[in-house]
């Protein structure tokens, strides 16, 4: 092996151990960070983070929502477990097959939001190029009869859970409809679990995260006050 193959090996080695020192440092003050919030007070500036949420980065919900008040808002994602991937995959490679391999299908699952607007509650859905493609509204009627529980992490869902602390819930909530009810699933921190969103899932921001984070947990308390019937315990209560 020649000395410049060799330079080149160590040279990656070190480049390689320098971004992996760096990201479990950086990890570790972020979870340190997390740990020294006081959370409960936190809380009580959730109605600025929410406005600076929906003033910049977030501010085509509000356009959506036209003059209506957001009182306070999550991200919301399809209960997309193993099995339904697996049977997507199934479905989409059929579909392929179909059309002798001209086209291929992929079944893409897309970034959801709750929006609590006065006595109602919107669901926001994007399509593959992340504008808003359906928007349904619940109203008080319609939420007397939904529920909301917590539900145990596995898999991809608590690896994206866990990159926003390691304290974070996840809930499934399921909305009454005309037909099948909706059913979603959704956290304590601001959390998207599908693969077009992987790289917001490795944000090391501390004040973002600690500000992602009480704004979800405003909108579980919100929602849990306005409908008993969907009151959860929170983490920054606990």
């Amino acid at each position: 092996m020649s000395i410049q193959v060799i330079l080149i090996i160590a040279a990656f080695v070190l480049v390689y151990g320098g971004i992996m020192y760096f990201t479990y440092a950086k990890k570790k003050k972020l979870k340190e960070a997390l740990q020294n919030t006081d959370f409960k007070a936190e809380l009580q500036k959730a109605t600025t983070y929410r406005d600076n949420f929906l003033g910049g980065e977030y501010s085509y919900l509000q356009k959506q929502m036209g003059n209506l008040p957001i009182d306070a808002f999550n991200f919301a994602n399809l209960d997309y477990s193993n099995k339904s991937a697996i049977k997507d995959g199934l479905k989409d490679s059929l579909r392929s097959a179909a059309t002798l391999g001209t086209v291929r299908y992929q079944t893409v699952q897309t970034p959801k939001y709750l929006l609590l607007s006065g006595d109602d509650l919107h669901l926001l859905d994007t399509d593959t190029e992340g504008d808003i493609s359906n928007h349904l509204v619940f109203d008080k009627e319609r939420l007397t009869q939904a529920t909301l529980e917590e539900i145990p992490q596995k898999g991809t869902m608590q690896a994206f859970a866990k990159q926003k602390g390691d304290n974070v819930k996840a809930y499934r909530i399921t909305l009454p409809t005309d037909g099948q009810p909706i059913e979603l699933v959704l956290f304590s921190a601001l959390v998207f679990t599908y693969a077009t969103t992987t790289a917001s899932m490795f944000s090391m921001n501390t004040q973002k995260l600690i500000q992602e984070n009480t704004i979800a947990n405003d909108f579980l308390l919100k929602l849990g006050e306005k409908y008993p019937n969907m009151k959860v315990q929170v983490p920054y209560l606990d």
